[in-house]
């Protein structure tokens, strides 16, 4: 059977070959560039986490003990602030804040030092359990490596969850079995051995709610 000229002709053209080879190598390429802006976005949100994390701790420890101890609207100022340095990461919608003030004390007279939660503040719509225990269940904390206080010792942990938003896709999460949920802790130390609960404000009531969106 012959062949006609004109299919042998198209078969020893090459003149679109570069084209051809463009058009299938484009996807690839694309592909790997915004999965590796993915990537590092997904880093850079897990960095802020933590860095959250420990400022926010280290504030409250300045501030949550003394004389003079904290108010119910400086916590409302320290959670603001948080949101602003959060950006772009919509930590306020798509996160959660838990703030724990945690004290050494023998309520008992047995010599056993317990870890006794003051108080908590919430803030954040992403729901989730603290690290150290909910205060409308227990009043003992759970400290992370099975920490003890000294009798007295006041101590202040924050921790910091985020539910990181992709900017294209999680496929790249899913591929990898890369968890989506960051949450980090900090513990400081208070600055002094005087506690005072956060001061009453009427118009900024206390977000000291477990389970709810708000706090309140």
């Amino acid at each position: 059977m012959r062949v006609p000229h004109f299919v042998q002709k198209l078969a020893r053209d090459r003149s679109g070959l570069a084209l051809v080879e463009f058009g299938l190598a484009l996807p690839l390429f694309l592909g790997f560039v915004l999965s590796g802006i993915e990537m590092a976005n997904y880093v850079m949100a897990n960095n802020r986490t933590q860095r959250l994390t420990t400022m926010a701790a280290d504030l409250v420890a300045q501030s949550g003990a003394g004389a003079i101890g904290t108010s119910e609207a400086q916590i409302y100022d320290l959670f603001s602030a948080l949101d602003l340095t959060a950006q772009p990461f919509d930590l306020r919608n798509h996160g959660r804040i838990v703030i724990t003030a945690v004290k050494g004390t023998d309520t008992n007279a047995d010599n056993v030092v317990e870890s006794r939660i003051l108080w908590q503040r919430f803030d954040g719509k992403y729901v989730v359990s603290p690290e150290v225990g909910c205060i409308q269940s227990t009043s003992l904390a759970t400290l992370p490596g099975n920490r003890t206080l000294a009798l007295d010792e006041l101590l202040f942990h924050v921790q910091v969850t985020y539910r990181y938003q992709p900017v294209f896709s999680s496929a790249p999460f899913r591929m990898f079995s890369l968890p989506v949920d960051f949450s980090r802790h900090a513990m400081f130390r208070a600055r002094s051995t005087q506690f005072q609960t956060p001061a009453a404000d009427s118009r900024f009531p206390p977000k000291n709610k477990c389970a709810s969106v708000t706090g309140l």
